[in-house]
């Protein structure tokens, strides 16, 4: 009997905390919303660069990069200061874009700068297509297994950028690029 006891209160005490470690996470997801902020059309955000560069300088000074907000969306909190991510209204479109610095050999670069998308699982292929616009030449790709998901990724001196939007179309997606890439600037922040 003493026995039953004792091996009894070890094991409430383990339901218990099973339970608050299954019960709690969701409920807190549930309570606390996701931070978004809406940015008008023209606005202009500046992502500092991660990388060789942005970390030890060199001769270019840029180590960021400014592009103005194609149409009215919403911008998600990242914690990153190298990444924005935005979505259209409706929600029928996203927009990521991302920043490195210390870029010395784009055609080396370029397939690296898609590894955080296939570390996350997100199918991407380049698909033999080039970007110019603005002050920025890259490549660009499409993520074949997402609703009208494309991407590029371009340079411009040591700086370049990842843009990846999913949506309506891919034809919508590549317009979103243009739009991006043409407005965007490298800058010292």
């Amino acid at each position: 009997m003493v026995r039953l006891v004792y091996s009894v209160g070890p094991a409430i005490a383990a339901v218990g905390a099973l339970s608050v470690a299954l019960i709690v996470p969701p409920l807190l997801s549930a309570a606390v919303p996701t931070r978004e902020t809406e940015v008008a059309a023209g606005t202009s955000i500046t992502l500092t660069a991660t990388g060789i560069g942005a970390v030890h300088g060199g001769p270019d000074p840029a180590n960021a990069v400014t592009f103005q907000v194609p149409e009215r969306m919403r911008r998600l909190a990242t914690g990153d200061e190298s990444i924005a991510v935005l979505k259209s209204e409706n929600g029928e479109q996203r927009l990521s874009v991302s920043v490195v610095d210390g870029i010395t050999d784009f055609a080396t670069a370029a397939p690296r700068m898609l590894l955080p998308l296939q570390a996350a699982g997100v199918t991407v292929r380049f698909d033999g297509q080039e970007v110019y616009a603005g002050d920025w030449h890259g490549l660009t790709c499409v993520l074949p297994d997402t609703a009208g998901g494309v991407c590029a990724v371009a340079n411009s001196g040591d700086v370049a950028v990842t843009i990846t939007v999913t949506g309506p179309t891919r034809e919508a997606g590549f317009r979103m690029i243009a739009d991006v890439l043409n407005s965007s600037k490298a800058v010292q922040a």
